[in-house]
């Protein structure tokens, strides 16, 4: 059994979409101090002993990237959604260009992919959550100077769930999910929607169990159950528009926030899990309906658990 901590095995087994970081001698010759709630500074080497002209990061033909310290939470592999704080300095003058406070309070999320984001990926691919690292891009027509960034990276959420496949149970309907994203689609049921609220567990994730009260992030996609299922009434899946990357969303596993069904769908799963919750009119919108959704309508939701917020 692996000694790892819940958090470290439920991204067990997963594929790196991104090419894992490189470092390189410029890099390594830039000197970070990064202390505890501070933004860190930066020190470029000089070109000759006793010069004071700096080292041409600018000059580098590809990005590099140095673990300034090392954190022991699971690393990120591409196409996820992580938490950071930042500091970005521009590798000919060394002048801070921009940064948030380093303490938490105004951390940014964002997911880096493979194909609108590539080199951010490609400079964080393996970099474990708790680490504070440095990477600098090569000059571009757009960016003559290049760029060094500093960042801590605070979280790393699972990319879709992650873990060991379960055999499907009777009286659910059959869910397929897209091979590359994971991304769940529904097969039509062939028989009666139940009266009572149902949910089974299609992936057994390996990580920490979700609690109510807890803050989560995950994909969901939920469907009106009829005798003709078709498009989702609401999908965390579906991106904004072309140029924008899928991004999971978060919930706090509470009624005050949520329809009592999908609290019931979470309320003791894993992390890396994926459940199919089955959620009758009691437990759903009710007699009334909300937008979509019309009155005493049964509700079909397929839930990825991506990560517990702390």
């Amino acid at each position: 059994m692996s000694s790892a901590s819940p958090e470290v095995r439920a991204f067990e087994g997963l594929t790196a979409s991104c090419e894992a970081y490189k470092g390189g001698k410029e890099i390594d010759a830039v000197k970070v101090t990064a202390e505890k709630n501070k933004v860190p500074t930066v020190e470029f080497a000089t070109a000759q002993p006793g010069s004071s002209v700096k080292a041409p990061l600018a000059g580098i033909k590809s990005t590099q990237t140095k673990i300034v310290s090392e954190g022991n939470g699971p690393a990120f592999t591409g196409d996820e959604l992580i938490t950071i704080d930042y500091a970005v300095f521009s590798s000919t003058t060394g002048q801070m260009l921009a940064a948030n406070k380093f303490d938490g309070t105004d951390s940014a999320s964002q997911i880096f992919d493979s194909s609108n984001s590539k080199v951010y990926c490609d400079a964080l691919s393996g970099v474990k959550q708790g680490s504070v690292v440095a990477f600098a891009l090569p000059a571009t027509q757009e960016d003559p100077q290049g760029t060094l960034f500093v960042v801590s990276l605070r979280k790393v959420y699972l990319p879709h769930a992650n873990g060991s496949a379960n055999s499907p149970e009777a009286g659910f309907p059959q869910v397929v999910l897209t091979p590359k994203t994971g991304q769940p689609a529904l097969v039509q049921p062939t028989f009666s929607k139940p009266a009572e609220f149902k949910r089974s567990v299609l992936i057994s994730g390996k990580g920490e169990t979700i609690k109510k009260g807890d803050s989560v992030t995950l994909h969901y996609v939920g469907w009106v159950w009829s005798e003709k299922i078709e498009e989702p009434f609401d999908s965390s899946w579906v991106a904004k528009d072309v140029q924008t990357p899928v991004s999971p969303t978060t919930f706090t596993v509470s009624t005050a926030n949520v329809i009592p069904g999908f609290v019931k769908g979470l309320e003791g799963i894993t992390v890396g899990s994926q459940v199919i919750a089955v959620i009758p009119p009691s437990d759903g919108y009710g007699a009334s309906g909300q937008g979509p959704i019309p009155p005493n309508s049964t509700l079909i939701f397929v839930i990825d658990v991506l990560g517990i917020n702390k």
